[in-house]
């Protein structure tokens, strides 16, 4: 797809995914004045209005936007992490193919995968099972769009794909230790250690839990 003329629409394009995604779209040839980074003062996606202007006179759709954390955000709001990113999800998707949205893609996340999936992770693994518990809330709701791109696409042609990217880590990433995930929240506390002269610091956990990192 030339991506020159194309406008863009980058949900959550302003986070530490999203501004690799954006820098990406631009030495692919979009122009940086052509994609938009809607901010979540400005839209709120849990309500259908607002996802309706985020894609009007759009062609191409990246929902990247999620309500997401570490293991400790997961245990204290699960409700609200299953609620802000089913609704968020599911009204982008079906606004999108209300305006004839050209292309939609969907950032999904590795929670979606079973408890005990074997590393390395295949996709065919995904339904094999539920996911672990604390995740799950989060991880259903984004497994929902999924099958909600799936019937799209079957029942309308409408043009969506899913991507499972596995747990990511790099620079900018978010290392406050209330909503980290594991590589930023283990830097967090080794630094913390090192400025206390700490010989230990704490870690979740027994050990034998396994992740593939990108």
């Amino acid at each position: 797809m030339d991506l020159a003329n194309k406008k863009i629409v980058v949900t959550g394009g302003a986070g530490f995914l999203g501004k690799q995604v954006v820098q990406q779209l631009i030495a692919a040839g979009a122009s940086v004045d052509n994609i938009l980074v809607p901010r979540s003062r400005d839209y709120d996606l849990t309500q259908m209005d607002a996802c309706q202007r985020v894609v009007a006179e759009q062609n191409i759709v990246v929902l990247l936007a999620a309500h997401v954390g570490g293991i400790g955000l997961n245990r204290e709001k699960p409700a609200e992490l299953f609620y802000d990113n089913l609704m968020m999800g599911t009204q982008l998707i079906h606004a999108a193919y209300q305006t004839g949205i050209e292309k939609f893609v969907c950032v999904g996340t590795i929670c979606a995968y079973p408890k005990f999936t074997p590393v390395p992770f295949k996709e065919d693994d995904l339904w094999a099972g539920y996911p672990e518990e604390t995740n799950a809330p989060y991880g259903i709701a984004k497994k929902a769009l999924l099958v909600q791109l799936q019937s799209y696409r079957a029942q309308y042609g409408f043009d969506g794909i899913y991507l499972l990217p596995v747990n990511l880590y790099g620079p900018e990433d978010n290392f406050d230790p209330r909503s980290s995930h594991v590589i930023p929240a283990l830097i967090h506390k080794v630094h913390e250690a090192q400025v206390k002269v700490e010989k230990t610091l704490p870690v979740w956990g027994d050990g034998s839990p396994t992740r593939e990192i990108l």
